[in-house]
């Protein structure tokens, strides 16, 4: 591990990490290049969740249907309940899979493992997606969630917002957002991988090239239907190029070769210099969102760990400010 300002690098890579890499650079990736991004391609990936709903549930988990301001969601709940600084917190999560697909199943067991480690609930969103809607009509579904959970939670002031890729986007957006319009903020921002520019061809191709797992050729092709109406994306259409001072703290991470990576060390060093808290940790060795694996990779568990006390001296150093 080597740390530089508010950088964590990781250099072990767990056995089970590099086949997970390797299968995934050699059979996944593929299939996602040749995958149709027509409608019906789209609706094809979108059974991937379905198909997960039908494994067995994560145990001795609380898993609680409802809609949240308009928008299917549920509510994952461990027995423990946070003691510390975090009770009374709220994790509010958005998952990932590029505005196309992925949802509540998929995620189920990284919202499981969030709240077994925070002693907190967390309830994970079902926004709309491709072809429903562009990414507008996605932040528009996770401001309706998150001003609904400020009216119900515990303790608004204490809302985290998370999310990985895709769920990453919509977490920024919702932290600035709220700022823009004056309503209560988030306490947090948790981003894995997340997607921070929608104009990834703006960098380097080479590196690139070497994700894993995202083929650059299909985030292109995606990218004019991502930014079609209805809905209008409130505020700045990249959260890299938002107002860094309108964020609050933020815990990022990325692998070391994957799209989202050099967006994710640029919105670092923004938030640095808007004088913001910012924690983030690169991966050597990892695929592109690697913590929705969950304790099924060390590396996954350790993320959510690291997590978990990130937020833990946030929350502390809140109450000390409000003191």
């Amino acid at each position: 591990m080597r740390t530089r300002d508010s950088t964590v690098w990781h250099w072990n890579v767990s056995p089970r990490a590099r086949v997970i890499f390797c299968l995934t650079r050699t059979f996944v990736k593929p299939m996602f290049t040749l995958w149709p991004t027509t409608e019906r391609g789209i609706r094809q990936l979108e059974r991937l969740d379905a198909m997960a709903d039908k494994l067995p549930k994560p145990k001795n988990l609380d898993i609680e249907p409802f809609t949240l301001g308009g928008v299917p969601s549920e509510k994952v709940q461990h027995p423990r309940k946070a003691q510390g600084e975090l009770a009374g917190a709220t994790i509010l999560y958005f998952h990932g899979g590029g505005f196309v697909f992925c949802g509540l199943a998929t995620h189920r067991a990284l919202c499981g493992l969030l709240s077994a480690k925070a002693g907190v609930p967390v309830i994970s969103v079902r926004y709309r997606q491709l072809p429903e809607g562009s990414i507008g009509t996605s932040v528009k579904d996770a401001m309706a969630a998150y001003t609904a959970l400020l009216e119900t939670a515990e303790d608004p002031n204490k809302i985290v917002v998370a999310g990985d890729s895709a769920g990453g986007y919509l977490a920024m957006k919702v932290a600035e957002i709220t700022a823009l319009r004056g309503i209560t903020r988030p306490a947090a921002v948790v981003g894995y991988s997340p997607l921070l520019n929608v104009n990834l061809e703006d960098h380097d191709p080479d590196f690139m090239k070497r994700d894993a797992y995202l083929p650059m050729s299909q985030v292109e092709k995606l990218k004019d239907r991502w930014l079609e109406g209805p809905d209008e994306i409130p505020g700045a259409q990249s959260p890299i190029n938002a107002d860094a001072s309108l964020i609050p703290p933020s815990f990022l991470v990325s692998a070391e070769y994957e799209l989202m990576r050099p967006d994710v060390e640029i919105m670092t060093e923004n938030l640095i210099k808007a004088g913001q808290a910012v924690e983030t940790h690169i991966w050597s060795g990892q695929i592109h969102a690697f913590p929705v694996i969950g304790k099924a990779l060390r590396e996954g568990k350790a993320i959510v760990d690291l997590t978990v006390k990130f937020l833990e001296r946030t929350m502390a150093s809140q109450n000390q400010i409000s003191a």
